[in-house]
Order: C-alpha cells, then structure tokens, then sequence
C-alpha cells in the first residue's frame, strides 16, 4: 500500500492522478452497468413475444453523445497527464545532485557536490530537492521505491533522470525491479530521509577519510584480495570494482540487504559469501584462519 502514500511530492502527484483516474472509471462503469440493468429490467421480452423491438438506429443524437462524451473524457485524461508529468520531471536550478548507479548486484551512489561515495544506503535531506541520475555498469535494473511512488530503470549507456522531494522522514525499502541475474531478488534498496541537520551530520561523517589504526584486521585487508575490488579512502585503498567500504560499519545490512551488518553475519559472508548470496562476485576465504577472520571482522565492523 505504499505506492497510495507517497512520501515525495512527485509521487504524491501521481498518486493523486490516479485516484482521480479511478474514481472517473468506477462512475463509468456504474453508468453503464446502470443503463444495462435498466434495459434487461424495463425492456425485457414478455413470455411469448417474438416481435422485434423498436430500434435506434440512426438516433443523430445518441450516436454524438456516445461519440462525443468518450472524446471529451479521453481528451481531460491527456491533459492531466501532460500537466502531470511536466511537474514530475520539473528541475529547479541548484537542486542537490545525486548518481546511482547499478552494479551486478549492489548499489553505487555519488554526491557529485557533497564530495561523498558511498553504497547500497541511499541518505536523502527531507524537504530539498534531489536531482537523480541513473546509470547502469552492466545490465538494465530498476530503481523503485514504493514510498516513492514510482521507478525509473537505470539502462546501460544511457543516464536516465528522476527529480525528487521527499516530505517524510523516515527509512524506506525498495529493490530492483527489472531481473538482472541470479540474486535479482537480493539487490535490495535502502533509503534514509533525515532532517537536514542530521542530513549534514551523515555527509561530514562520510566525507572523513579513515584512520589508518595499524591493527591486524587493516593489514589483511592490504595483503589479500579484498583490496582488488574495494576501495578504504586513507587507506590507499582505490578500487571501484565491489562497493566502497570507507564507512562500512556504519550501514545497517551487508551483501545489499542480504543480512543485517552484524559481527557474526560478517564473518559467515568473509568465511563463504557464495552460501548466502550464489552468484556474488565476491570470492570466499575459507583459508582465513579463526584469528586472521576476527581481526578482519573487527576492523570492518569499526569503519563508522
């Protein structure tokens, strides 16, 4: 039922088209079911009486009336419709700016104005509007957030648009709706609407670099695989193949919403992802010893 409750004014605009929509097409079709009963009730054929009835044919006036009154209202829908997506897709000038990208199976997004990159949870002002672009690195996915009240596919080669208001604060789910692959289902969306101060609070955070510490966790992860695919910034850390992990610890799932983000659901994700995501990219590390796979939980869990 989200989809009758949006949380953002361009949503809400649709929403309300449809109602309107809805409500139209039950009175036609009460009016027309009416005049059906009303024609088998008062003109129905007594027991017996194989004459024909008086015919219409050739009635100038029903005939215009049942041609003009369907035009007119086809003609009131197209005008509502253009109005309303002219409103859905206004931009205003300075509006903030926001990539999502689409991998095979997570999400990227970039405040191209913020400074900030970050994965898979999507942090949004309340009341501000949002300039959305995107994009795809593989195949066709789909942006939707219920509560948002509509979706927008994200295509390879080609950056599509969404412009956004959110009025609610709030944490909103949603996921890829187009299939995508073998874990479609487990490309899950997560939103965070906040105020605006605590909105700022979340982009000074995730601006700051992390602080190289010397643990043992942090030198693992610079010694194995992991440093091929995900980037630590401070850390010297750079590749963009698997999401960011500047503020992994900070984020409430892992695996894009496979699990909570837990001590224990890390280290069965690290020890053997494939087991609870088949498909993942992300190789297993069953060789990490017990010692080596607590210290690397541990300093993963403590990049806030």
């Amino acid at each position: 039922m989200e989809s009758f409750d949006p949380v953002t004014q361009q949503g809400l605009t649709i929403s309300n088209l449809y109602g309107f929509e809805l409500v139209l097409s039950a009175l036609l079709l009460a009016l027309v079911l009416g005049w059906l009963i009303v024609a088998l009730v008062r003109f129905r054929a007594a027991p017996g009486d194989t004459t024909e009835p008086p015919q219409v044919h050739g009635n100038r006036r029903l005939e215009v009336i049942w041609t003009v009154t369907p035009a007119l209202v086809l003609g009131l829908i197209f005008v509502l419709m253009v109005q309303n997506m002219r409103a859905v897709e206004a931009q205003t000038p300075g509006a903030q700016r926001v990539l999502v990208v689409g991998h095979q199976w997570w999400w990227e997004y970039q405040y191209p104005d913020l400074g900030v990159l970050t994965a898979n949870e999507l942090h949004v002002p309340v009341g501000a509007e949002l300039s959305i672009d995107l994009e795809s690195r593989d195949v066709i996915h789909s942006f939707f957030l219920p509560n948002f009240g509509f979706m927008r596919d994200l295509v390879p080669g080609k950056t599509n648009h969404i412009t956004l208001t959110v009025d609610r604060a709030g944490t909103y789910d949603g996921a890829c709706t187009q299939y995508c692959g073998v874990q479609h289902a487990w490309m899950r969306l997560r939103v965070f609407a906040q105020p605006r101060d605590q909105f700022a609070a979340w982009v000074a955070a995730e601006r700051a670099p992390a602080v190289p510490s010397g643990a043992p966790g942090q030198s693992l992860f610079l010694q194995n695989t992991c440093v091929s695919c995900h980037a630590i910034r401070g850390l010297g850390a750079s590749s963009t193949v698997g999401p960011d992990l500047t503020h992994f610890g900070s984020r409430s799932t892992l695996g894009t919403g496979v699990l909570p983000n837990t001590p224990e659901n890390l280290r069965r994700w690290i020890r053997n992802p494939q087991a609870i995501k088949p498909g993942v990219l992300m190789p297993a590390f069953g060789d990490l010893s017990d010692q080596d796979l607590e210290a690397l939980v541990v300093f993963l869990e403590g990049l806030k």
